[in-house]
Formats: C-alpha cells, sequence, structure tokens
C-alpha cells in the first residue's frame, strides 16, 4: 500500500565545478549522495542526465516518515557541520531541498517554531513546493511559500 504522503528532504551544494571530493573535505563528513554533471539520472533513461554537480546530504529516512521527522533528522546532520556550514555557504551555492508528494484531500503542515528556528540559527531559509496527485500524471503545484 502506498503512504499518503512521500517526503524527501536534503541539504545540497551545487553548481561547482570541481570534484565533489573537494566539498567532501570542506564539510569534513561524507555525503548521502553526489551528482557528478554528465552521469545518467538511472538505468531506465540512460539518456537523461545530470545537468551539475551536486553534494547532498539528507534525511535518510523512509519516504513515507514524518515530515517533522524528515527535518529534524537533517538538521541534526547540519548542525554537526558546526563551523563548516557557514564556510560552505560563503563559497557555494546551498539550499535545502524539499519535495512533497501526496495523494489525500487536506495535506497542510506545520513545523514547530524551535525547529524553525534552530534553521534559521544556521542561516538557512525553507520555502515549500507540495505536489498534489490527483490522478495518474496529473501534477498540481498548490502551495507556495
Amino acid at each position: 500500500m502506498r503512504p499518503e504522503i512521500e517526503h524527501h528532504v536534503y541539504f545540497a551544494v551545487f553548481g561547482f565545478e570541481h570534484d565533489p571530493m573537494q566539498i567532501t573535505l570542506e564539510a569534513g563528513i561524507e555525503p548521502d549522495d553526489i551528482w557528478r554533471e554528465g552521469e545518467s539520472f538511472s538505468p531506465t533513461l540512460p539518456e537523461a542526465r545530470r545537468r551539475e554537480n551536486r553534494w547532498i546530504l539528507s534525511s535518510m529516512l523512509d519516504q513515507g516518515a514524518s515530515h517533522r521527522d524528515h527535518f529534524e533528522r537533517l538538521l541534526l546532520k547540519l548542525e554537526r557541520l558546526g563551523e563548516a556550514l557557514p564556510g560552505l555557504q560563503a563559497r557555494y551555492r546551498c539550499g535545502i531541498g524539499v519535495s512533497r508528494y501526496y495523494f489525500m484531500d487536506d495535506p497542510g503542515f506545520y513545523l514547530p517554531e524551535d525547529l524553525l528556528a534552530r534553521f534559521a540559527a544556521l542561516d538557512l531559509t525553507l520555502s515549500f513546493d507540495q505536489l498534489g496527485l490527483d490522478q495518474p500524471g496529473d501534477v498540481a503545484i498548490v502551495e507556495k511559500d
């Protein structure tokens, strides 16, 4: 049975020209994923290629876990970066990525103020795009803050 909501929450450093290993050395932590420009997205679509390098930390939780759990897990990873995080933010394009796919009515959600304050303390802002998948093949952006 498919969950009513799927979440993907991650922090990415992107658009850099050098080997992603340099980001790993600067961050002092192994990424959860690395994209290299020109790599294939998947074996099912080998002609679809990545357009940029990307270094990614993600929540690594199951897609059906709660949104709060995803954000808290990612936040713990980001807080562990310590002074490496502002250094990465100063030298590279960085951001939080959130994809939320829902298969139900009324997909509203809230994050507690203390969690939002912890992201703000790391100089990271959050904005959301929610995609409502009403029928197979249908995609509608229903909310953007």
